[in-house]
């Protein structure tokens, strides 16, 4: 099913094993909701607030998820703050991710990564 979920506000929303697949939620408001174990294939998050939500995972359950610039800079800038140690592939990967990485809209409060 494809819900309508555009603009909603589900901040603090439980939202545990939810089935979002295919979900409209452009410009929903996702701040501290609980994403653990959600279906979010092919999900359109674009232009959501994922602010301190939780459960937002690498499973395959969020393969095919359409992002937007603002939502890659923060995860290319949290990416860029693990450390791997002597990895030398992860840290080229940093500092390619880098110019994308300081485009993150808290990267004022964070710091820009160097």
């Amino acid at each position: 099913q494809e819900a309508n979920l555009r603009g909603a506000n589900l901040q603090e929303a439980d939202l545990q094993e939810a089935n979002l697949r295919w979900a409209d939620l452009r410009g929903a408001n996702l701040q501290e909701a609980n994403l653990r174990w959600a279906d979010l294939r092919w999900a359109d998050l674009r232009g959501a607030n994922l602010d301190f939500s939780s459960g937002f995972s690498f499973r395959c359950s969020s393969f095919g998820v359409k992002l937007d610039l603002k939502l890659a800079a923060q995860l290319a800038y949290h990416f860029c703050r693990f450390d791997f140690g002597e990895c030398k592939e992860a840290k080229e990967a940093q500092e390619k991710l880098k110019n994308l990485a300081n485009k993150f809209h808290r990267v004022d409060e964070c710091g820009k990564i160097e």
